[in-house]
């Protein structure tokens, strides 16, 4: 017992000096580039992702034309991805942004998206980085001199998301605003100037084309994936530098907290523990950054390891515990002067750390077994299931498995079984997405799904039912015919099966679209 005390004494005490350390750096202030004859203005290329929203995009897209930046340094590339809003028309004739419509495929994501883009601009030698965005925000007329300016330091650089309040804020949008703030003006900034990196954040990224041709790719599905993409950068010696300069702004109802789930952490965490480089800092620390506490945490380590001290004598004296309980507090204190919110705001950032435990509880899984048997007790479930013999590759080997495609409530889940292994999907409304979450899941591993979903020779077929299931195969086979139709299923394969190319696909789609306006 006392060498746990011991432990967790040990963990919280340089947890204190690390958080005052932020705490006092945060009082520098970077220095500017105020040398303006020997600017260099980078070329760049801004990549902006929209999925349906028609009622932003547009807007962001005049802010993008209208900026300060010289116009023969930058380019618009718009990924409407799957846009069932037709938002498209609004930008036909543009001759200021190359548009890309990617239609009848299924919904690709944000970071596949930009992947598309980085592929197809690989061979481009005059452009220097990309700036990725989301349709959902706004920008000043500044912006991309910002980012310049911030590339002039920085490789792989984020920007500060900016909230839009309006008068009739709900307490979870109040913590959402003060947090937001929070990380912004003290802790996001504070790392920078002690030249640790910052969370990935493809909301609002700028990158050197030089950094993306060397890791090799992007991975930005989530929350949890930017994390491991951060470090992937921190492992190369390139850090993720952040200014508070740069400015997007969006609805606080459209904020999203991109804070990773603590088992992703741990496991960063053990993964990457034994890879600790002693001639990058940058890196180690941080891989010990992934298992801080949290608010809650660290009082309640406190309250035990002072009150062991107090009890016995022959473990650390209890001044000195109080004496780094005061240090927190102060730099705290400290911290809360850097984050400029008002008094008010105070109460609400307070009440993140029950809102961040209320959220663990929620989803901990006996909670959420029971919340499911308590809620849908009463509901009349039509469940259908149907298993399929499937095989998955890691380029070299075949790996029988099986797929569970379950349909229950009007909603439809895959489960994964190797072995005794199982991963279950998300609920989804179509089957093709549920099968979609579990090849992206497999991708991380290094694992491809053998099934003609993701074979490159299978074309959906849009029957105007809810799952898109069916779809043709267009392989060529010996015995066909020109002209046959060779009906198909997702979850069906075969020896012809090639794994999908995303870009080629896109390409054919874009080539098909140029045909029909011609």
């Amino acid at each position: 017992m006392k060498l746990i005390i011991y432990l967790i004494y040990l963990y919280l005490t340089v947890y204190t000096v690390y958080y005052a350390a932020l705490a006092f750096a945060a009082q520098r202030r970077n220095k500017k580039n105020r040398d303006d004859f020997n600017k260099k203005y980078h070329n760049l290329c801004v990549v902006v992702y929209a999925h349906n929203n028609k009622e932003t995009v547009e807007n962001l897209i005049k802010q993008l034309k209208n900026q300060t930046y010289p116009h023969n340094n930058y380019t618009i590339q718009l990924i409407l991805d799957n846009c069932s809003d037709n938002c498209e028309v609004m930008f036909q004739g543009d001759l200021d942004v190359n548009v890309m419509s990617i239609n009848n495929v299924d919904t690709i994501g944000r970071d596949q998206a930009f992947s598309i883009i980085t592929e197809k601009y690989s061979t481009i030698k005059d452009l220097d980085a990309y700036v990725f965005l989301d349709a959902k925000y706004y920008v000043n007329a500044d912006f991309l001199e910002k980012v310049n300016d911030s590339l002039q330091k920085d490789d792989v650089i984020t920007g500060a998301p900016t909230l839009i309040c309006n008068e009739h804020m709900t307490l979870l949008d109040n913590i959402k605003y003060s947090y937001n703030l929070y990380k912004n003006n003290f802790l996001s900034k504070a790392r920078d100037i002690l030249g640790f990196s910052n969370l990935v954040n493809s909301d609002i990224l700028a990158m050197r084309k030089t950094v993306i041709d060397e890791i090799g790719s992007l991975n930005f599905k989530n929350t949890n994936e930017e994390l491991k993409y951060t470090i992937a950068l921190s492992n190369i010696n390139v850090k993720t530098g952040f200014n508070p300069d740069i400015k997007i702004y969006t609805a606080v109802t459209q904020y999203d907290f991109k804070i990773p789930s603590l088992s992703k952490r741990f496991g960063l965490f053990f993964e990457n523990i034994a890879k600790l480089k002693h001639d990058n800092l940058n890196f180690n620390e941080l891989i010990f950054s992934l298992i801080y506490p949290n608010c809650l945490t660290l009082a309640l380590g406190y309250y035990f390891v002072f009150n062991f001290a107090f009890n016995y004598k022959s473990f650390v004296n209890y001044y000195v515990v109080g004496a780094g309980i005061a240090v927190f507090l102060i730099a705290f204190c400290v911290s809360l002067l850097h984050a400029k919110i008002h008094s008010k705001e105070h109460l609400y950032l307070f009440l993140y750390p029950f809102y961040a435990l209320c959220k663990v509880i929620y989803n901990f899984p006996p909670i959420r077994f029971l919340r499911n048997c308590i809620f849908k007790s009463g509901e009349n479930k039509y469940t259908e299931k149907l298993t399929v013999k499937v095989f998955v590759s890691d380029g070299k080997r075949y790996f029988p498995c099986k797929l569970d495609i379950i349909s229950e409530s009007n909603f439809a889940k895959v489960v994964f079984i190797n072995k005794k292994k199982k991963y279950k999907t998300r609920n989804h409304v179509r089957v093709c997405d549920a099968i979609r979450e579990i090849s992206e899941k497999l991708e991380s591993f290094g694992y491809s799904l053998r099934l003609c979903q993701c074979c490159k020779y299978y074309e959906q077929h849009n029957d105007g039912s809810v799952n898109q299931i069916n779809g043709f195969c267009k392989y060529p086979f010996s015995n066909r015919k020109p002209g046959d139709i060779l009906p198909t299923v997702i979850w069906n394969a075969c020896d012809a099966f090639e794994k999908v190319n995303v870009v080629n696909l896109f390409d054919a789609i874009s080539a098909k679209q140029e045909e029909e306006k011609k």
